[in-house]
């Protein structure tokens, strides 16, 4: 067993003092198919990456050569973060996996070579179903267990969305109570802490104000970069969405849903002596899971560059594409 905390080379040299994730992912069932975007919020570049797994590669359960092997079953496109982290991906058979930052994530330590870690379960999960149906089956039987990293100011914790062809929607937390997963048009818009069970609970409350709103509706959010009120900003705006008229157009209008984080916006204190950090939406990505259409945008540093691709194009191929370059046409 490899019980000790890790390093992973790539990860360590670029994390700074002060990291926090503050991200929100939205889904949008329509006539023309299912649409999902999701901001990364970040102190830093997290240096994304496009790139590959391909069916019949073997891959460690754990990361990093650690752990168990197992031969992947679907092919996926995903956005690497520091390295070949998966933090978000689709997979050949039109699912998609979202990581978002959750600090209520309650895992015990890894104890034994087949646990998947907080770090690898996106990835897992692409590599081995096909649809939302499939993973909550597969939910039970799975052993997870969580891994330090020398170099990372905070723990990592984290939970999951999971997003399939079909409409189908789980969010999946790991509380103090166990495992807990929401699903369906309940998990539709995902932020950070607190629980889904207290963002549902909070969003109920203020959504009878939603009817016949206007522009001086006060929907519940108090306008600012917590997750509650990104949670809240999402669910109304993504209330008031009418069907679109075509795939682009789907894509364009889901685009302005979640709440942007602006440059430069105050976190919070981490205790680390530098007092309160501050963080931004570093990108975006919208994505159609019917055609496998994508938009990713990059706005962070002095890079300012829209990316479009299609995934189920780009699957079986073999390739590493940075996303921090600016491909933006310049007249």
């Amino acid at each position: 067993m490899k019980l000790k905390t890790i390093t992973l080379a790539l990860l360590a040299a670029s994390f700074t003092s002060g990291i926090a994730h503050a991200c929100t992912s939205v889904s949008w069932n329509t006539e023309l198919g299912t649409f999902t975007t999701r901001t990364m919020d970040w102190m830093e570049s997290t240096k994304p990456v496009l790139g590959n797994i391909n069916k019949g590669d073997i891959r460690s359960i754990q990361g990093n050569g650690l752990g168990d092997t197992y031969t992947v079953k679907y092919d996926m496109v995903a956005v690497f973060a520091y390295g070949e982290l998966v933090g978000d991906g689709v997979n050949s058979e039109g699912m998609q996996v979202n990581t978002l930052f959750y600090p209520d994530m309650t895992m015990q330590d890894v104890t034994s070579d087949s646990d998947i870690t907080q770090f690898t379960f996106a990835e897992y999960l692409l590599a081995n179903y096909a649809s939302v149906d499939e993973v909550v089956k597969a939910l039970p039987d799975l052993k997870y267990g969580s891994i330090m990293m020398d170099g990372m100011p905070v723990e990592m914790k984290l939970h999951w969305s999971v997003t399939d062809k079909s409409g189908d929607r789980l969010v999946i937390e790991m509380d103090e109570d166990g495992l807990n997963t929401y699903r369906g048009d309940e998990a539709q818009v995902m932020t950070n802490d607190p629980s889904m069970k207290e963002q549902i609970e909070t969003r109920n409350k203020v959504q009878p104000t939603w009817e016949n709103s206007t522009r001086d509706t006060d929907y519940g959010s108090i306008g600012n970069g917590n997750s509650p009120s990104r949670f809240v900003h999402a669910s109304y705006f993504a209330s008031k969405l009418t069907e679109p008229s075509s795939v682009r157009n789907a894509m364009m209008k889901l685009s302005t849903v979640p709440f942007r984080v602006p440059a430069d916006a105050p976190y919070k204190d981490f205790g680390n002596g530098q007092g309160v950090s501050t963080y931004a939406t570093e990108w975006t990505l919208t994505q159609s899971l019917e055609t496998g259409d994508s938009v990713f945008e990059y706005n962070f540093e002095d890079a300012w560059n829209t990316v479009q691709f299609n995934v189920y194009d780009m699957m079986g191929k073999e390739f590493r594409l940075p996303l921090t370059e600016s491909y933006m046409v310049k007249f």
